[in-house]
């Protein structure tokens, strides 16, 4: 599942991109124009900032800014920045408890699934998003 973290890095990245090359903005406006709760804006910038995708600068010029090629950044990459697992079915977890983990008639399907969403996240750049 695609959670809130995942959304919220995404659309800053998104919004970021679409500004271009334009200095930086305060993150309050990206929060306001995404629809990204405010409180979770330091978070959000925290963790693009340590992957290297944002610049941030302080004082009354400052904001964020993207620091990266959009077409260098995949959806993947952001799913996995972001720490959380992207499952179809739970019972894919590497620590997942299913007794009929070796049995199922299913499981080949959820595999399968998961290879094509893995592919089609890995295969979308930031770019493409911005791009629509």
């Amino acid at each position: 599942m695609i959670t809130n973290k995942v959304e919220y890095l995404l659309l800053t990245l998104m919004d970021l991109a679409a500004l271009g090359d334009n200095g930086y903005v305060p993150s309050r406006e990206v929060a306001a124009r995404q629809g990204i709760p405010l409180k979770y804006m330091p978070q959000i910038v925290s963790v693009l900032a340590k992957k290297g995708w944002v610049d941030s600068m302080r004082g009354p010029k400052g904001g964020i800014r993207l620091a990266a090629q959009p077409d260098a950044i995949t959806v993947r990459d952001v799913i996995d920045t972001a720490g959380d697992l992207f499952l179809v079915k739970q019972c894919l977890a590497p620590d997942a408890q299913c007794g009929r983990k070796d049995s199922c008639p299913l499981r080949n399907v959820w595999l399968r699934a998961q290879e094509q969403v893995m592919s089609v996240m890995q295969g979308t750049t930031l770019a493409d998003l911005v791009s629509g």
